[in-house]
């Protein structure tokens, strides 16, 4: 069992992370029905959220001792204390100011958006966004993604964590916020999960090559998203304009992230 787990390091980590995170969500049917997550849960529902979060991370760190023992350990607590970065840091801006166009452009467009409301969940949102950081970065790109790179070209491997990350394993979390939506449940995983996570995991590799593999700036790029998407999350007063509105801020998002990512990112792999 070791030797195939060291000899297939992809799909053990695929297969760790999908079955520790989907059995702990499971578990939510118990005290919620689809969608519920969203509309005042009992707290035992965090509980099994949280744990199922920490899937990513969990699996890089267990299958890094495993495959690499002391000395992959010793690597991965290095590349997360990597922290001068210089003018890098500046990176982490990126995705907040592409999430804040959506405010903006419906606030231009005559819709209410109340910015005082969104100034006052910067606090939690950032503290959100880094214990999303920590439970999940020390797996996609802690572990994934330097192993895909072996492989696979930078651009395809940041597609394959896009669709695994925001597809396969966010989807079925993302069904637990909005499963009670119906039809429109569909298109809208579809662009807050593949969709937008591609995106970003497109800035995301953008920083980790320019970075020589930073773990903690994954970290501090993946707390940027999910501060952003707390912060910066809208009302509408329909589905469809909810995912009209998704899809242009989205397609916006992959098109801007597509640019810089061809422009700017190295293409010699990381050893």
């Amino acid at each position: 069992m070791l030797n195939w787990i060291r000899n297939h390091p992809v799909f053990s980590y695929l297969i760790f992370v999908i079955a520790w995170s989907w059995g702990s969500w499971s578990f939510l049917f118990a005290f919620i029905q689809p969608g519920g997550l969203l509309h005042n849960p009992p707290a035992i529902t965090f509980l099994f959220a949280i744990l199922g979060g920490v899937g990513p991370s969990l699996a890089g760190i267990v299958l890094t001792k495993i495959i690499y023992g002391k000395a992959g350990m010793k690597a991965i607590a290095g590349r997360f204390r990597a922290w001068r970065l210089g003018r890098w840091w500046l990176a982490a801006l990126v995705i907040p100011a592409l999430t804040f166009l959506l405010p903006l452009a419906r606030f231009i467009a005559g819709y209410p958006v109340d910015f005082a409301v969104m100034a006052g969940l910067v606090v939690p949102g950032l503290v959100i966004g880094v214990l999303a950081g920590f439970m999940e970065e020390f797996g996609w790109r802690g572990f994934l993604l330097p192993h895909l790179l072996r492989r696979f070209s930078p651009l395809a491997s940041t597609l394959l964590i896009g669709l695994i990350w925001g597809g396969l394993w966010h989807g079925y979390a993302d069904y637990f916020g909005l499963g009670d939506r119906g039809l429109y449940f569909w298109p809208l995983v579809f662009l807050l999960g593949p969709c937008v996570l591609t995106a970003w995991s497109l800035l995301l590799t953008w920083a980790y090559k320019g970075t020589n593999g930073s773990l903690i700036m994954s970290i501090v790029m993946h707390a940027s998203i999910s501060s952003s998407a707390f912060i910066f999350g809208q009302k509408y007063n329909s589905d469809m304009e909810e995912i009209a509105w998704t899809a242009m801020s989205v397609g916006f998002s992959l098109a801007i992230s597509f640019l810089v990512f061809k422009l700017l990112v190295k293409k010699e792999p990381i050893n």
